[in-house]
């Protein structure tokens, strides 16, 4: 039993399917290459901005045939409903790998039967399945057509005047139906009504729990060369002599979603050995109401002689010349696997799956048929045996084993595997189209070791973060790049992490995450009171922390950047002079956690398009979270609400009392120009060390992130010590000199160095503990934070002393004229221009930017030597966004987009 027979229900309507396509290259899955222009079009494919929504729409019952035969126009099911849904999220169409996107999965659908009144007959639940037999169904191209089989599960009855339902019901068994639904006429114009949508026609009918679950296991009809039909699977039932041949999926159409093509008069026939063709009946009722009314099924009494005949000899449907469209081969043979499709980690108890084959001869079930299977490639990470071979039923079972792939792909999780089956007496190739559903498509992930105490950046944002780069549509939602946002929504998220595959409301709608990865993000979002967001506690966490602040620092530059080119020539000098000011030490700031990064054996990464943030968009690390940082032209307004609240002072408390003030003297260090420290107070350092471990910021501000790794410094190092090691076991010929900073750029060889250089970017930026009340050592204006540079521009005087001492904004005027500034446009994007002049400015802009950030990153791996050549590009980088601003309207800004 299954949908090809009696009785049957007919459906026809629409579908969509709204899968992202920023997913579908290898290249994006690496966070720290992802760049913004791959969630845009044409970059991240046709649809970035996909759903992954599967939905039926419109869908309508259009023909019953009750379990004679026999039509039943007045049932009152004709003209009711096939919806999907039941007051839940959509359905999901869900790829197994970017390498494998042919065999793409309907997960979460439940469907409802309706009679013309609305009122609900049955419901179920659509088994998860790929979809099959795809083909190019019209001469358009792309225009492609699938099949998608399975059963509907936990099948609900509800009273219903319905004749045929009630046959249908007593038709089944163990509460299942057998669905197989055509989908095709796909529109993939994003200009069009109709976009992500297209034609869906299908059928229902009744189930045995014998029988596989997605395909018919009789017969097969293949294409012939030169014919203008597809497959087709045909059946036998004994019982009442009529032979069933679905064409649904075989008869082309004229245009896309189109009306089917006249092939001509078709007939059934049989191929004896070295024979011409034996017709033994037209196949009838091939009209306009054909596909929509009946899904392409014809059916076809048998008289006791051409039983005779069709047991004994392989099928074929003819044309009016005899000529075989589609014929089984010589054998009359078939081999599928029932699921196809599989997800495998190498950890127990996910570790397994058991593959079942079907074998047919001439329609029956094929005993002892030996089924081989093989590694084509010969590198799969799996364990099975090398054939099998059916039981009486035909039947036999396949056990595959998930090895540890080894992390072949780097970001990209796990290893895609392909297998081949086949039986001697089938051939290994029934399309002429490519028919992975021939094969066993496996995704074997990567081992994971999950972390028995998970944080936000040693775990759970890197795997977050690929998730919000490769479906850019949640972001609407929330953003599961902020930790923030996750934090406010971890029920919610612990919920849909934890919900059966199956479910619609499953996270993620890929399916690809791995168990172990799962337990872990959802260890972490079970801590109470709140989730960590950093916890120091191994080198690697505090190399990643330090990766992070590299991150961070950078980020605001081209913020400032942009806000100091958009001064025009010889206009507000001195405000174009204090965010210069600040852009160095920011640069400055950078270098010191590049250095303190390599002192500890780390890698500085700098210069990758995922090192640059998105903008407008918030701070990196999860700081500041209510924080959005815009590229914008220079005005009063952008330096006061954004510039000085990236770089408010934040002032901790030391035992409970709030601290300010310098923490150790500037004369208690000696340095040379190199930036080596020569001498030091070891009082004023212990004085820091205990500083470090006794402020208190508030959480997830920069003085607070600076601080954890202040502290992490001091307590590995202790702890290293203690074993007889160290904590900086970099190379001292990698550190970094830079005579002619904007302050100090140590070079850190250990502990104290380390803990200055930290100190010095605290001072100097947002963590400062200085403030004007109480900066009674600071003998000039420029030594004051970020906060207060910034605060001059705004009220529009110099920091001075005045009679009292005290620092107040009462200093020589520092004027801002807006007309001094050209006009930009906020949050520029070089790839949303057209081709055009402006567009080539942009590009030859951002371009030059990119040089910076390679050259900063040779610098810093490896090659401090060329620190002097990659100062220099910053006025390379200026140069081009000066003539950027100056020769274009206005439409356009630098946008620092790193390809």
């Amino acid at each position: 039993m299954s949908y090809l027979g009696f009785p049957r229900l007919h459906f026809a309507g629409r579908y969509q399917a709204d899968p992202s396509t920023v997913n579908n290259s290898p290249n994006v899955y690496d966070n720290t290459t992802f760049h913004p222009r791959f969630q845009k079009k044409p970059f991240g494919g046709w649809n970035p901005d996909g759903t992954g929504a599967f939905r039926f729409r419109g869908v309508r019952v259009l023909g019953l045939l009750n379990a004679d035969g026999g039509s039943a126009p007045t049932d009152p099911l004709i003209g009711g409903q096939l919806l999907d849904g039941d007051r839940q999220v959509s359905a999901k169409l869900v790829d197994l790998d970017t390498q494998q996107q042919l065999v793409s999965e309907i997960w979460g659908l439940r469907l409802k039967l309706t009679d013309a009144t609305g009122k609900v007959v049955c419901q179920g639940n659509f088994d998860p399945a790929s979809f099959a037999d795809l083909w190019l169904r019209s001469s358009t191209a792309g225009d492609l057509c699938a099949t998608y089989q399975s059963i509907l599960t936990d099948v609900e009855w509800f009273e219903s005047a319905s004749p045929f339902l009630a046959e249908l019901k007593e038709a089944t068994a163990e509460g299942l139906l057998s669905i197989k639904f055509n989908v095709d006429g796909f529109e993939g114009d994003s200009a069009a009504p109709e976009f992500t949508t297209g034609r869906l026609v299908g059928s229902v009918g009744a189930y045995s729990p014998t029988e596989p679950k997605t395909f018919v296991a009789a017969r097969r009809l293949r294409q012939q060369p030169g014919s203008p039909l597809n497959n087709a699977p045909c059946r036998l039932d004994d019982k009442s002599g009529k032979l069933f041949i679905d064409l649904g999926n075989s008869v082309p159409t004229a245009a896309v979603g189109g009306d089917l093509i006249d092939v001509g008069a078709l007939y059934l026939a049989v191929l004896p050995a070295n024979e011409a063709p034996v017709v033994l009946a037209p196949l009838d009722g091939i009209d306009a109401n054909f596909y929509p009314r009946r899904a392409g099924i014809t059916s076809t009494q048998l008289t006791n002689d051409q039983l005779e005949l069709v047991a004994a000899n392989p099928l074929a449907v003819v044309d009016s010349a005899q000529t075989p469209l589609l014929t089984e081969n010589a054998e009359a043979t078939y081999l599928r696997a029932d699921e196809f499709t599989f997800r495998l980690p190498p950890e127990h108890p996910h570790d397994t799956a058991t593959v079942v084959f079907t074998a047919t001869k001439f329609g029956r079930p094929a005993a002892g048929a030996e089924v081989h299977v093989t590694d084509a490639e010969g590198n799969a990470p799996l364990k099975f045996p090398a054939s099998v071979t059916t039981d009486d039923h035909g039947r036999a079972e396949l056990g595959l084993t998930a090895l540890d792939p080894g992390n072949p792909r780097g970001p990209l999780d796990g290893q895609y595997v392909s297998l081949d089956y086949s039986w001697a007496e089938e051939p290994p190739q029934d399309s002429l189209f490519p028919s992975p559903y021939r094969s066993l498509n496996i995704l074997v992930q990567d081992r994971y070791d999950a972390p028995d105490s998970p944080t936000w950046i040693g775990d759970v944002q890197p795997i977050f973060q690929q998730y919000a780069n490769l479906y850019p549509v949640m972001r609407e939602v929330f953003d599961l790049a902020n930790y923030h946002h996750v934090v406010a929504y971890r029920d919610r998220l612990r919920k849909a992490l934890l919900a059966p595959q199956a479910s619609p409301g499953h996270m993620p709608v890929t399916r690809d995450l791995s168990p172990a990865k799962r337990d872990t993000i959802v260890r972490w979002l079970d801590i109470e009171p709140r989730p960590p967001m950093l916890e120091l506690n191994t080198v690697e966490e505090l190399r990643a922390a330090l990766q992070q602040a590299l991150t961070l620092e950078h980020a605001t530059i081209p913020a400032y950047l942009c806000a100091l080119f958009s001064l025009e020539h010889d206009r507000n000098t001195e405000v174009g002079h204090i965010i210069r000011g600040v852009v160095q030490q920011e640069m400055l700031h950078m270098a010191l956690v590049g250095n303190l990064l390599n002192a500890i054996g780390g890698a500085p990464v700098i210069g990758r398009p995922g090192f640059v943030p998105v903008y407008p968009g918030r701070l990196p690390g999860g700081v500041l979270p209510e924080l959005m940082v815009s590229l914008r032209k220079c005005s009063i307004e952008h330096i006061r609400d954004v510039f000085m609240e990236i770089e408010r002072p934040e002032h901790p408390t030391v035992k409970g009392v709030p601290f300010t003030g310098p923490v150790i003297a500037p004369e208690a260090v000696t340095l040379d120009k190199a930036g080596n420290l020569l001498d030091s107070d070891d009082e004023a350092i212990s004085t820091l060390a205990q500083w470090f471990v006794d402020a208190e910021y508030n959480p997830f501000t920069i003085g607070w992130f600076y601080n954890q790794i202040a502290m992490a410094v001091i307590r590995l190092d202790d702890e290293l010590r203690a074993e007889g090691g160290t904590l900086f076991t970099g190379d001292p010929a990698r550190q970094v000199s830079w005579p002619d900073a904007p302050g100090t750029l140590y070079r850190i060889t250990g502990r104290r160095s380390a803990l200055l250089a930290i100190y010095e970017i605290i001072e100097q930026g947002e963590g400062t503990p200085h403030d004007t009340e109480s900066a009674g050592q600071v003998r000039d204006r420029s030594e004051f934070g970020h906060y207060y540079r910034f605060k001059e521009i705004v009220e529009g005087r110099q920091l001075v002393r005045d009679s009292s001492g005290k620092w107040v904004y009462e200093g020589e005027p520092i004027p801002f004229d807006p007309d001094g500034v050209h006009p930009m446009a906020d949050d520029p994007d070089t790839f949303a221009l057209p081709n055009s002049p402006a567009r080539s400015a942009s590009e030859l802009c951002d371009e030059a930017y990119a040089d910076l950030l390679g050259a900063l990153h040779e610098v810093f791996d490896g090659h401090p030597d060329r620190l002097d050549s990659a100062v220099g590009l910053m006025f390379s980088v200026q140069v081009q966004a000066r003539k950027l601003l100056s020769t274009t309207s206005g439409a356009v800004g630098p946008s620092f987009q790193v390809r």
